[in-house]
C-alpha cells in the first residue's frame, strides 16, 4: 500500500530554502524499527536545550537517508545541519570544529558495510559514536517532470543503492547504464541538472530537486534496513537523554593476505566470548583491511568486558569507538555480514546456498561450545577429586549423597525432563566410574 503524499500547503513551505523534516504521518515504518523515535516528537530536556544552534554535519547533498536520520536525534534539535560530500569530509569538520558531530551511514543489510565511512572512521583521530540510528529504506525512480521509463538510458545512485535495486533495473530499464554516484541526492541533483536521466533515491528527495518519483518501493529485498552512526571528537559532546548503551564498538586497521584473513576472523566468530559480537570487514588498500567490532552492551556489562579484552588482545590496533544508545530496538546478535554476500549472490543468479552456509555455521558455534563444556568437565573433575581426597583422608566417604541429590536437582530444574540424565552421567564422571 502506497503511503499518502503530503499535501499542497506542506510542499509549499518546505520545497524552497531550508528543508523540514518529511512528516512522520507520512513516513512508513520499517518492521524492524521504532520509527516514531524522532527529533520533533522527542521530549526536549535541559540537555537538548543547551545543544540548540549547534553544528552537524551529513553525507549530503540534502535530501539523503543519512540526513534523515540526524533529522530523528535529539541532539540535533534545532542545531544547523551541514551537507558533505564524502565521509571523510563530513569528520574533518568535526576535527576542524566547524561541525559538532557528524552523521554517517555504515551498514545497510543488504549491502553489507559501507567502504568510505569504515575508512573515514579508522583514519580520522579519535572519533567517538554518540548514538545509532536504524531506518527502514525504500527506493523511487526519480526523473526530469514528464519523463517515462521509456526514456532512461543512464540511472545514477551511490553504490549501496544500486545494490538493493540491482533486479529491479534489469527487468525494467535494461538498456540503462548504471552511474556510481557519491550519494542518492547527488544522483538526483545530477538529474535535475541535465547529467543522468534517472536517480535512485528517497521518494522524499524528489521535492527538492523538482523531479518526480515515477516509480516507487523498488527495491528488491523488502524490510531493509541501514544503520547510522552520530559520531563527535572524544569528551567534546554527550548525548541526550538517559538510555542505555546499546552497544560498544571497536574499530582498526591488520594486514594480511585474505587466506589469512579468513582465518583470523574465523578464529574471532568461533570463540566462545564473541558469539554476540558482529565482526565486519572492508578492504583498506592492497593487503590491508579495517574491521568494525560490535559487541552488545556497555563496556561494564561482564559479557562485553571479555569481548572487548579479547579483541584487543588478538588485534592491538583495535581502538574504541564508544558505547552508545540505538533509535532502533538492537537485536542480539546483530545480523552476521557473513550471511549478506551469500543473499546478494543469490539476487545475482548464483548457485549460492545460503541455508547451507547458515548450517555450516552453526555447526562450528556447536563444536566451539562442545570445546568449551569439555573444558569445563575436566574442571569439574578435578575439583570433584580434591574433595574426594580430602574426605577420604579424615575418614570420611568419597560420596556425599546430599550434595549429588542438589546437583541433580539444579540440573533437573535448569534443563527440564533430561537434567537429571545429564547430571548422572556427570555424577559418574567425577566419582571416577566413566571413562576419562
Amino acid at each position: 500500500m502506497r503511503r499518502p503524499s503530503p499535501p499542497a500547503s506542506w510542499r509549499r513551505r518546505n520545497c524552497g530554502g531550508p528543508r523540514a523534516p518529511w512528516p512522520a504521518q507520512w513516513t512508513r515504518p520499517s518492521r524492524r524499527c521504532d520509527m516514531n523515535l524522532s527529533v520533533q516528537d522527542s521530549k526536549a530536556s535541559p540537555a537538548s536545550a543547551q545543544l540548540r544552534g549547534r553544528r552537524f554535519a551529513y553525507l549530503g547533498p540534502e535530501g539523503t537517508f543519512t540526513e534523515q536520520a540526524l533529522r530523528r536525534v535529539p541532539e540535533a534539535m534545532g542545531g544547523r545541519l551541514l551537507p558533505a560530500a564524502s565521509a571523510s569530509e563530513a569528520l574533518a569538520h568535526v576535527r576542524r570544529g566547524t561541525a559538532d558531530a557528524a552523521m554517517l551511514p555504515v551498514q545497510n543489510t543488504v549491502a553489507g558495510m559501507v567502504p568510505d565511512t569504515l575508512r573515514a572512521l579508522v583514519e580520522q583521530p579519535s572519533p567517538a559514536v554518540l548514538r545509532e540510528v536504524v531506518l527502514g529504506v525504500e527506493f523511487a525512480v526519480l526523473v526530469r517532470p514528464g519523463a517515462s521509463l521509456r526514456d532512461i538510458r543512464t540511472v545514477s545512485g551511490h553504490s549501496h543503492a544500486g545494490a538493493q535495486v540491482r533486479r529491479w533495473l534489469r527487468e525494467h530499464v535494461p538498456r540503462a547504464h548504471w552511474v556510481t554516484a557519491p550519494s542518492n541526492a547527488a544522483a538526483a541533483r545530477s538529474v535535475r541538472e541535465g547529467e543522468c536521466d534517472a536517480a535512485v533515491a528517497g521518494e522524499f528527495t524528489a521535492a527538492r530537486y523538482g523531479l518526480e518519483a515515477i516509480a516507487t518501493g523498488i527495491q528488491d529485498t523488502p524490510g531493509a534496513t541501514t544503520r547510522f552512526l552520530l559520531c563527535a571528537r572524544s569528551g567534546t559532546l554527550r548525548g541526550t537523554g538517559s538510555h542505555p548503551a546499546d552497544r560498544t564498538s571497536l574499530i582498526g586497521r591488520f594486514a594480511g593476505r585474505p587466506e589469512q584473513q579468513r582465518d583470523l576472523l574465523d578464529g574471532l566468530k568461533n570463540h566462545p566470548f564473541l558469539q554476540a559480537a558482529s565482526l565486519n570487514v572492508a578492504d583498506h588498500g592492497p593487503g590491508g583491511h579495517i574491521l568494525l567490532a560490535d559487541c552488545p552492551g556497555p563496556p561494564d556489562h561482564p559479557d562485553s568486558a571479555r569481548a572487548v579484552g579479547l579483541l584487543q588482545l588478538r588485534l592491538p590496533g583495535l581502538r574504541s569507538l564508544g558505547s552508545y544508545a540505538s533509535l532502533c530496538p538492537v537485536v542480539v546478535p546483530y545480523e552476521r555480514s557473513r550471511t549478506v554476500p551469500a543473499r546478494i549472490r543469490a539476487v545475482d543468479g548464483a548457485s549460492a546456498e545460503p541455508a547451507l552456509g547458515d548450517i555450516s555455521r552453526l555447526r562450528e558455534q556447536i563444536d566451539a561450545l562442545d570445546h568449551l563444556l569439555i573444558d569445563t568437565l575436566r574442571k569439574r573433575l578435578e575439583a570433584s577429586r580434591e574433595i574426594q581426597r580430602l574426605r577420604t583422608g579424615h575418614g570420611g566417604s568419597p560420596v556425599d549423597s546430599g550434595r549429588e541429590r542438589t546437583v541433580r536437582g539444579r540440573f533437573a530444574e535448569s534443563l527440564g525432563e533430561g537434567g537429571g540424565g545429564i547430571a548422572d552421567a556427570v555424577l559418574e564422571l567425577c566419582r571416577g566410574k566413566a571413562a576419562t
